[in-house]
């Protein structure tokens, strides 16, 4: 159990983990002892842990010893170090809530009201065959699927939730929408709840209604909960909403998606390539769950080789016995064309009522039962994709086999020729490149007209000073293997503390042989070494793996105004500019928009602690992936502040400010969008924002290797100008941002 929780654990793509809280007052204790040695009966050197001398700047021993707050871990972007706040004792509650996501669920209005209509069935037949109605609620959140139990004239309702902020909320949304003495709220686990007399349950429930489905279906624990409330909590004649669920599968050839699956070789010019290793242990497995939107993904990027196939169905009710822990099916399909089996595209649908006439489907829009151009937005429930472990190439007209396994929380897939003769293991985690960056990464150390962009400037580098020493300054690249294989005769490899990422790159070099070309040193070799060796040029992509908003990889120029380098020294990135874009978003506005009622059911409670919560711990930016999320331009791009990164970084905070016009006022100004582009040398531009012309009207085109900067407009409306106020604060090494819109 240990070992499958750690798995899944792992295979959501955890990139950076939560940040680390303590209450002041335990942490002090727990330091003193320490340096005392009390917890361990040795003496600890006052040296080797975090003592008062250590809390951040402006946080004193006094004030942390009587303070009720929580000191919070948070990475200073100055310096790519982890740093201590102290902030507001409920900030642990506000981020749980402003996390937790319901409002995305809350917004998917088909979704309530196709469990409301399934609800609606269940309920009618169970009056027509005359019989009470006992309703249970898993994982009620705000109470919704519990009151529309009540307002459908449920007899008994018990709706479970053990998350506490939101335990909290469903009592008061329940009690403010006159439903307090009709729906009893237990704050357990719905495998903790008792059944009898006096119990959480007086008897067993004859409808289930719970929503406890991922992008997986089963990735959050579905399988086991299902299980267990059939066998413990329900009656023999149960009705369940929704009570039958299926997974799809379908097989593309996808050069893209290929991309986000394994090192692909890139073209350096002048028949010079720069090979990928070979996998280590012959593929490139991984448990990191690759949702995507979909129906974002220009359908001329793939080819389909299978149509969308059902790998799975799965009976919620369990009339045949519990759903299987463990699962497998092989499928032999013919191949609509030919070509390699680069990725599987996974969705699933369920049908809410009894009779399955009311679907809910999470399929793209190629595969959807809705005419266009209606297509439900669920950021909630999105699609995925899947990277075969065999390399197979169909041929149109042929069959393939498509292996499909699941187990509680995960699913696999490979495509064959043929299928297996026994049961297809959980993939292995490989080591590898894939192992040690997400595959929007990967995809981007992949993209060649970026890497064509860098083998340019590299070159004119290296042929200026062909026995010159190169430092390179960024994370999870391959960047100096390029200029070694361009034949720059000694490389610097700096930041890069990934093991994986180490044993890729030693890899690589031997494959290439560059492996006399370059060496791996730690930051501190550079900041405490006391004589460098000269350094002819500095270069970065710049990307670092502590870096969420575009601006944080602002640690390469503060990484090079920590060395003392010669003015001769080439800078490349040698420039810095951001950029802001006013636009209208179609959807994505909704993940921070109150919801004012659902279904009916007044939800203002749950709009303004959610509100609250944002407001406490949420950022003025955000980093999303744009090219998932549709937007209009409603102005033309601006550069708001530009950094000459041959300079030292200033000590002083600077502020930018300015205003944007707004010259399209068809739509809402809801949004604004931000991105970085680095000028790596006079003529080279490498930019993570839109990859064509901005058109005032019409849908931006998204670099799709990119996170972009996303602010939200609390109060959108049709407006002339946008104003702005950045602060650059050089001892975070961040940005602070203020929008208003007139």
């Amino acid at each position: 159990q240990a070992y499958n929780c750690l798995i899944h654990f792992y295979k959501r793509e955890i990139t950076t983990l939560a940040p680390l809280r303590f209450r002041p007052q335990i942490l002090t204790s727990l330091f003193r002892r320490m340096i005392s040695g009390a917890e361990t009966g040795n003496n600890i050197e006052p040296s080797n842990v975090l003592t008062m001398e250590k809390v951040p700047e402006g946080i004193a021993e006094e004030e942390i010893l009587n303070s009720t707050g929580v000191l919070v871990q948070t990475i200073n972007h100055a310096t790519g170090k982890n740093s201590w706040r102290m902030m507001p004792p409920d900030y642990d509650y506000n981020q749980e809530l402003a996390r937790a996501a319901f409002a995305d669920m809350l917004h998917d209005s088909e979704r309530n009201k196709l469990y409301y209509a399934g609800l609606k069935a269940a309920i009618k037949k169970k009056r027509e065959a005359g019989e009470p109605v006992h309703v249970l609620d898993i994982g009620t959140g705000t109470g919704l699927l519990s009151m529309m139990a009540a307002s459908e004239g449920a007899d008994t309702i018990v709706a479970c939730e053990e998350f506490g902020p939101m335990a909290d909320c469903a009592a008061r949304v329940i009690a403010e929408n006159g439903f307090g003495d009709k729906i009893k709220l237990v704050r357990k686990r719905s495998t903790e709840l008792t059944v009898g007399p006096g119990k959480d349950l007086e008897h067993r429930a004859n409808i289930l209604v719970t929503e406890v489905f991922d992008t997986e279906l089963i990735g959050e624990g579905a399988i086991g909960t299902y299980n267990h409330a059939n066998e413990h909590l329900l009656s023999e004649d149960r009705l369940i909403v929704p009570g039958v669920a299926r997974i799809y599968a379908q097989v593309v050839s996808s050069t893209k998606c290929s991309t986000w699956s394994r090192p692909h070789n890139i073209e350096l010019g002048s028949s010079q390539s720069l090979s990928p290793a070979p996998s280590a242990e012959g593929g490139y497995s991984s448990l990191a769950l690759h949702d995507l939107q979909l129906s974002q993904l220009d359908q001329s990027i793939f080819t389909p080789i299978t149509a969308p196939t059902v790998v799975f169905e799965m009976d919620l009710s369990c009339r045949n016995g519990p759903l299987p822990m463990f699962d497998q099916s092989v499928l032999s399909i013919p191949a609509l064309a030919s070509g390699s089996c680069d990725a599987v595209f996974m969705w699933w649908d369920c049908w809410t009522d009894p009779d399955k006439t009311i679907l809910l489907s999470c399929a793209p829009s190629w595969a959807t039962h809705h005419p266009p151009p209606y297509l439900p937005w669920r950021d909630h429930w999105m699609q995925a994709v899947y990277y075969p472990r065999s390399e197979t190439v169909a041929t149109a007209g042929q069959a393939i086999s498509l292996i499909s396994c699941h187990d509680e929380y995960s699913l696999w897939f490979d495509v064959r020729l043929s299928g297996p003769t026994d049961c297809l293991s959980m993939p292995s985690p490989s080591a590898g490149v894939h192992m040690a960056m997400s595959r929007t990464r990967l995809g981007q150390v992949n993209n060649q007209v970026r890497n064509s962009k860098y083998a340019a400037v590299l070159s004119k580098v290296i042929s200026s000073n062909p026995d010159g020493t190169i430092l390179c300054l960024s994370e999870q690249s391959v960047l100096a293997l390029m200029a070694a294989k361009l034949g720059a005769s000694k490389v610097l490899i700096c930041c890069e503390n990934n093991n994986y990422m180490r044993d890729y790159i030693e890899r690589c070099a031997r494959h290439n042989n560059i492996q006399d070309r370059i060496s791996v040193v730690d930051m501190d070799w550079l900041t405490s070494t006391k004589s460098l060796p000269y350094i002819s040029t500095v270069i970065g992509e710049p990307h670092f793996t502590v870096s969420v908003l575009p601006w944080h990889n602002l640690l390469f120029w503060f990484s090079i105004s920590s060395l003392n380098l010669p003015a001769s020294t080439i800078i490349s990135p040698c420039r810095a500019r951001l950029f802001i874009l006013p636009v209208h978003y179609f959807d994505l506005w909704k993940i921070r928009a109150p919801l004012g009622q659902v279904e009916g059911f007044k939800m203002n409670h749950f709009d303004n602690i959610i509100e609250s919560a944002s407001n406490t711990s949420d950022q003025a930016v955000e980093p999303h992936p744009l090219w998932e999320y549709p937007c209009i331009a409603l102005g033309s791009p601006v550069e708001v502040l530009q950094f000459d990164l041959t300079n030292k970084v200033p000590k002083n905070i600077t502020s930018y400010s300015g205003e944007v016009a707004i010259t399209d006022k068809s739509s809402t100004l809801n949004g604004v969008a931000l991105w970085m582009e680095w000028s790596l040398d006079q003529d080279t531009v490498v930019s993570g924002g839109p990859t064509e012309d901005v058109v005032v009207g019409q849908r931006v085109v998204w670099d799709m290797d990119s996170k972009q900067g996303v602010h939200l407009v609390k109060n959108p409306s049709v407006c002339s100008k946008l104003s702005y106020q950045i602060d650059f604060i050089p001892r975070e090494g961040d940005l602070h941002f203020k929008f208003d819109i007139e």
